[in-house]
């Protein structure tokens, strides 16, 4: 299935809650998103930060205080049944999926509601088992599950009326390394199906590798967004290019540590690792100052964790 226009568009989100003392507590407080088809935007944040809030406004399960969702061009609120019937949702966990039911009757079950029967549900059903490499426990109870079976089966949900826009809180939490790897491949491929994905997640490898934009959240808000490469290298004013060098001789010369604008340095043998606050400038230090001693030199951005990390701690 290739999708070529829809999306999902959310303007201006806000939702307030009252609490036990009766004052109003706002946890997502005037967000925009927008994912075009084609396109997979990542959202990151600290526990709080309002990313579940907000991706339940999208989803239809928590209504807005103020803002408006579009789904493939249906309104979120006064549209609801034609935005489900184009947005597909994994919010993992416990919740969503019947225990006492199989894999398979589950899937039955969830595309009746979506109006599918007969042979295309039995063929989409098998399908999307084999898919997400369930297909050999498609007669076992769900209860039976350990998560990562649960995350993967939540995804075959998501997908079984083949909807133009997904939304995926952290599909990849529980999985091992070669399950999410497996995930991350097949997430991509949706993408490039020309699906809009919306994807929480705390895994920086997911987000940088999959992402056509990343969105960090905090407090509510959105904080920045960019590609994950932009937030790299704007970051990197503030916390500096990690420069890598190995040196010809078994230990590194001490003398690296008078690199100009050195913020940190670490040695390991014939290995240092430099950080500092011009990459350029350290590099071109160290080959004049030891030529010929160096037999590679690397300078790379702040990573992807690091710029998080740095917007968490920001006050």
């Amino acid at each position: 299935m290739t999708v070529t226009d829809g999306g999902l568009e959310a303007r201006g989100l806000v939702r307030e809650f009252t609490t036990k003392g009766g004052s109003v507590r706002r946890a997502v407080d005037d967000v925009t998103l927008v994912v075009r088809p084609g396109e997979l935007v990542s959202v990151l944040g600290p526990n709080g930060a309002g990313k579940t809030t907000t991706v339940k406004m999208l989803t239809g399960l928590l209504l807005p205080t103020a803002g408006r969702v579009l789904i493939d061009g249906h309104d979120v609120v006064r549209a609801r049944r034609r935005a489900a019937m184009a947005c597909g949702f994994s919010l993992g966990g416990e919740t969503g999926l019947y225990p006492r039911l199989t894999a398979y009757q589950n899937l039955e079950f969830f595309g009746l509601m979506y109006g599918m029967r007969g042979s295309r549900l039995a063929r989409r059903a098998r399908a999307l088992l084999e898919e997400v490499d369930l297909s050999d426990r498609s007669g076992d109870l769900v209860g039976s599950f350990s998560r990562g079976m649960k995350q993967r089966l939540h995804l075959a949900r998501a997908l079984l009326h083949e909807p133009s826009v997904l939304i995926l809180d952290e599909p990849s939490a529980g999985l091992d390394p070669q399950s999410a790897a497996t995930m991350r491949a097949l997430v991509a491929r949706l993408t490039g199906e020309g699906r809009s994905i919306l994807l929480t997640t705390h895994d920086m490898r997911e987000a940088e590798e999959l992402s056509s934009r990343v969105v960090l959240m905090k407090s509510g808000r959105i904080q920045v967004e960019s590609t994950a490469g932009e937030l790299r290298l704007n970051a990197a004013n503030r916390l500096g290019h990690v420069v890598s060098a190995v040196f010809s001789a078994p230990q590194a010369p001490d003398a690296v540590r008078n690199c100009p604008g050195v913020l940190h340095a670490e040695h390991d043998g014939s290995a240092v690792t430099l950080r500092v606050s011009d990459g350029a400038a350290a590099v071109q230090w160290l080959l004049a100052t030891f030529p010929g001693e160096t037999t590679s030199v690397s300078v790379t951005p702040p990573t992807l964790e690091e710029v998080f990390l740095d917007m968490v701690a920001a006050s």
